[in-house]
């Protein structure tokens, strides 16, 4: 018995983790809900958000779940970053 779970876990810790499919769908979101307004005072931040995600997406095809956990996790943390630069943009504007 002993060795047959031994084995068992070798076999789980050699697992790859499962697809992030999660975190890429929050980082499509962010990006989509950031919009044209986001786009017009914070295009870098938002740009390098879309290049992530698309980076994400083919670690995604390629079957690299951690490359692609990371980069949509960070495409999703840039969006919300160009998102909240352009509020803040927009209300030193209304000032």
């Amino acid at each position: 018995m002993r060795p047959f779970l031994l084995a068992l876990l070798g076999i789980t810790a050699c697992a790859s983790p499962p697809p992030p499919t999660v975190q890429v769908s929050a980082a499509r979101a962010a990006i989509e809900q950031a919009g044209s307004f986001v786009a017009h005072y914070a295009p870098a931040e938002l740009a390098a958000a879309q290049a992530k995600l698309e980076r994400a997406e083919q670690a995604l095809a390629r079957g690299d779940s951690t490359q692609a956990r990371r980069l949509s996790e960070e495409a999703e943390v840039d969006a919300r970053l160009a998102s909240a630069m352009a509020e803040n943009e927009r209300s030193r504007g209304m000032k």
